[in-house]
């Protein structure tokens, strides 16, 4: 007998190593959980309740509501779903990341504010429901430092949109202050809309917009005016669209409507509108991603098949934050769904899959 094996010594805590840990609560990571979930896979989703899916847009092109569902309930629903098929949550950040053999251990802090002066996506009224839902689906907040250890790994850690800043501004993201005409043109039809951006892109966003309404003004927000030639100008001003060389001083709100964009000129010049696009590269969250050595684009978006692999086995990835870059719920709903068909299959005993595609 081993004389060092007593029994007033303490026993060792048992590590739960997860068959798959998805970074990111949003649609595309709830779509993966529900899917992992469904396939009797032990799932965690680690979320720091800070992304797009907590401000006050509503989908009106998402398959099934006619009357169109505003991102928020999505999320809270795909939340009870996930969990209903035995999905669990931890609230936290993942600051870093790194593979250990068969396994990729997580390392999550439960502070999530960011510190004083952090901004952070969301209204408060859609945080605070998120955070109550969480409770009664029994959503652990991690502690200072906390490791998870996982077979697999979908990254959903989305982006982070530089939105102009003003008194306000969080109550109109979705509401009157949109970065998307794919997602949000429809919002427009027989309203006043200004549009920010001096590149080509905003130009196209104006002359888009068209399809919607006639009533677009479009200013270029900075100082130095616009960057596209002339003749662009041109085209806007044939169309009907007025374009004002001028940053934007402020955007007027009440209740989460922007009434206005006044501008910084001499003369302060007013522009009544009812929404406003802003033309803005949105920066893709991808610590985690270069932490575990995935490929990324020039733009740093994660780089991924149409089957959401990555270039790293057993990392997927899915949502706004991959190359594909959609912005839209429905396509991260489905890249999702993809990501983890392609997980689940990864996980199989090679007995399970076909022969050669045993390291797939």
């Amino acid at each position: 007998m081993n004389t060092d094996d007593r029994s007033d010594q303490p026993e060792a805590t048992a590590v739960r190593v997860f068959d798959c840990a998805i970074v990111g609560g949003g649609p595309a990571g709830l779509s993966a959980a529900v899917n992992m979930a469904r396939m009797r896979r032990s799932v965690l989703v680690i979320d720091d309740r800070d992304g797009r899916s907590l401000w006050s847009q509503v989908n009106r092109n998402y398959l099934g509501f006619p009357d169109g569902i505003p991102a928020a309930e999505i999320r809270l629903q795909g939340r009870r779903q996930a969990a209903r098929h035995g999905a669990s949550f931890l609230l936290g950040r993942v600051t870093a990341a790194d593979r250990d053999g068969d396994h990729f251990r997580l390392l999550v802090e439960g502070d999530v504010t960011g510190g004083a002066g952090t901004e952070r996506a969301g209204t408060e009224a859609n945080v605070l429901r998120d955070e109550e839902l969480g409770k009664s689906l029994g959503e652990v907040q991690a502690g200072a430092s906390e490791e998870v250890i996982a077979r697999s790994v979908i990254l959903a850690t989305g982006v982070r949109d530089p939105f102009p800043k003003f008194p306000g501004r969080n109550e109109c993201v979705g509401r009157s202050l949109f970065w998307c005409i794919a997602c949000d043109g429809y919002e427009a039809i027989d309203r006043s809309v200004g549009v920010v951006g001096h590149d080509e892109e905003a130009v196209e966003i104006a002359l888009d917009l068209l399809e919607f309404t006639d009533r677009i003004v479009i200013a270029a927000g900075r100082p130095a005016g616009f960057s596209v030639p002339e003749s662009r100008l041109t085209d806007l001003a044939a169309n009907g669209i007025v374009a004002y060389r001028w940053p934007v001083a402020s955007y007027p709100n009440e209740g989460g409507n922007i009434q206005a964009l006044v501008l910084g000129d001499p003369k302060k010049t007013r522009l009544p509108v009812e929404m406003v696009f802003t033309v803005h590269t949105p920066t893709a969250r991808n610590e985690i991603a270069r932490q575990l050595g995935v490929a990324l684009n020039p733009l740093g978006q994660i780089v991924v098949t149409s089957e959401q692999h990555t270039n790293v086995p057993g990392v997927y990835a899915a949502g706004d934050a991959t190359s594909p870059h959609d912005h839209q719920v429905s396509a991260a709903v489905h890249e999702g769904n993809q990501a983890a068909c392609a997980a689940n299959y990864y996980l199989y005993r090679p007995v399970q899959k076909a022969p050669g595609q045993e390291e797939c």
